[in-house]
């Protein structure tokens, strides 16, 4: 009797510390002139004249650029080895002088990283890491086993790209960096709004990315949970019979239905078109992502301005924020929780 006591005790202890770690993350500090934002290489290695120009404008806004080994690195398609790249990232926590941490492009390979990382210490060490397509896997990794707020947002190449808007995602980043008050409700660009996909109004952490990324996680250690969650999902260059098999094991393994709402960005290039030999056009994308807003019954909102469009937002992940979807076709999300801490 006494042991069985002794672990239900234990019991709840440990799910006590569960809804703890659920109801607060871990942030950063807001960034002023004069701080340094590491820029590191999680994936893709890229050449230096393709963000030269960037760094420049990050001094320009004040700020001072320490480069990872991984920046200047190439191997076959990385930036470098696994464990070069993995290196980056936990130095770079466990620098205290680095105040952010911003990603120079994604590509592929940032999910091979995330057995390297030593998430004890860098749950000690809070600092914003930036980035969006496939840093979404140090996304979900972080806020999962460090419960860390992360920034869904502009990576370093994305200054110099001509795809992206550079007023409205250049001012977002630079605004974003030195908030450390709630953003509250996100402004679009101009001509364009947040649209009703299901109806109602839901709230929760921010979490998500990009659709592949998510999908490639499940039944590894790194999988997104997302119970209670506002789930973000965008897309490029994936026909839309891919982004229904995507959907659907999301489906199948639950995430839809944990999450409190879907918010889907820019879902660019997958509209069927391309040059896919296997593509299946029975669908078209608006009709796969409505199928399976209505399967997840939760409330589901489109356009936000994220992912591989022109713009993209400065999101906060791991972060409440509270998205109303009306009956009548708008929509909105404000974020009510500071995404960095003040000084």
């Amino acid at each position: 009797m006494k042991n069985l006591f002794k672990n239900l005790i234990a019991l709840s202890l440990v799910l006590i510390l569960v809804m703890q770690a659920e109801a607060e993350r871990l942030k950063g500090v807001a960034l002023t002139s004069g701080d340094v934002i590491g820029v590191l290489a999680p994936a893709s290695y890229a050449d230096d004249e393709d963000f030269i120009g960037s760094i420049e404008l990050l001094k320009e806004h004040g700020y001072k650029v320490k480069l990872g080994k991984s920046a200047h690195a190439q191997y076959e398609h990385f930036a470098g080895t696994d464990r070069k790249r993995a290196e980056d990232i936990n130095n770079f926590f466990a620098d205290d002088e680095v105040k952010a941490i911003l990603c120079v492009r994604g590509g592929y390979g940032s999910a091979r990283v995330l057995e390297r990382l030593d998430y004890k210490m860098i749950a000690k060490h809070p600092k914003p890491l930036i980035g969006f397509s496939d840093v979404t896997a140090l996304h979900i990794a972080l806020g999962e086993k460090a419960g860390l707020v992360t920034i869904h947002g502009p990576m370093l190449v994305s200054f110099v790209s001509k795809r992206f808007d550079s007023e409205y995602s250049r001012r977002n980043f630079f605004d974003g960096l030195r908030n450390y008050k709630a953003i509250g409700e996100v402004v679009m660009p101009e001509g364009r709004k947040l649209e009703t996909v299901i109806p109602g109004k839901a709230e929760g952490f921010i979490t998500g990315g990009n659709l592949t990324v998510l999908t490639s996680l499940v039944g590894t250690p790194y999988e997104l949970n997302g119970k209670g969650c506002l789930l973000l999902l965008e897309e490029i260059g994936e026909s839309p019979y891919r982004i229904d098999r995507m959907l659907n094991q999301l489906y199948q393994n639950g995430l839809l239905s944990r999450v409190n709402g879907i918010i889907l960005g820019d879902f660019k290039g997958c509209d069927g078109g391309g040059n896919d030999p296997d593509k299946i056009d029975d669908f078209s994308l608006e009709q796969v992502l409505r199928h399976y807003a209505r399967l997840s019954r939760k409330p589901v909102i489109k356009n936000m301005p994220s992912g591989h469009g022109n713009y993209n937002l400065f999101l906060p992940f791991g972060v409440h924020a509270v998205m109303n979807a009306d009956g009548k076709g708008s929509a909105s999300l404000v974020i009510d929780e500071a995404a960095l801490a003040e000084r």
